[in-house]
């Protein structure tokens, strides 16, 4: 029911048409927003000045209230330069957007590899579901790599280590300035 919208840093290389397709496909079944395509791998996947830009200039068109990213010690070297992009693309965005504008908070979470320290438990056995169904969207990633059983195996042992919970979600508060603004 929030008002969602999914930026994807990159869409890889050879696939790039076909990734998007499945990225629009996920969006609209998770009935987010439409989603922006920045193709980073086009000037170069790397943290510079010019990516943290393309990143504010999204951020300047939704005006997010908090931001999702995977933690910074993910196993793929992609999603650690996607962390270090994205938190300064959110430090400088509030340096310049006025106090009614500002992200308030930065949620971090699993992808590759288990964070070894969080402090929020989501549970989501009631859309774990419609999370695999979402997954299984993306059919080119699938091809190369079971993500999907993985992602469904640590929402299981996440859910496990909490009493009543089949699956769960894991994060690390990285910012919160209010739960009550």
């Amino acid at each position: 029911g929030l008002d969602v919208s999914i930026v994807y840093l990159s869409s890889g290389d050879s696939k790039q048409a076909l990734r998007e397709e499945e990225a629009v496909e996920v969006c609209k079944y998770l009935k987010a927003n439409k989603p922006y395509f920045l193709r980073l791998h086009k000037t170069g996947f790397n943290v510079s000045l010019e990516n943290v830009k393309k990143i504010i200039r999204v951020f300047m068109q939704i005006q997010p209230d908090i931001v999702f990213i995977n933690h910074d010690q993910d196993g793929d070297r992609e999603h650690q330069i996607s962390y270090q992009l994205t938190t300064e693309a959110t430090w400088r965005y509030n340096m310049e957007a006025g106090k009614d504008k500002q992200i308030n908070g930065i949620l971090l979470y699993e992808v590759h590899k288990p964070m070894q320290n969080y402090n929020l438990v989501e549970d989501i056995s009631s859309v774990i579901k419609q999370k695999m169904l979402a997954m299984s969207l993306y059919k080119t990633q699938l091809n190369n790599s079971k993500v999907d059983l993985a992602v469904e195996g640590l929402n299981r042992y996440r859910g496990s280590m909490h009493e009543g919970v089949d699956f769960a979600e894991a994060f690390q508060i990285k910012k919160l300035v209010s739960l009550f603004s």
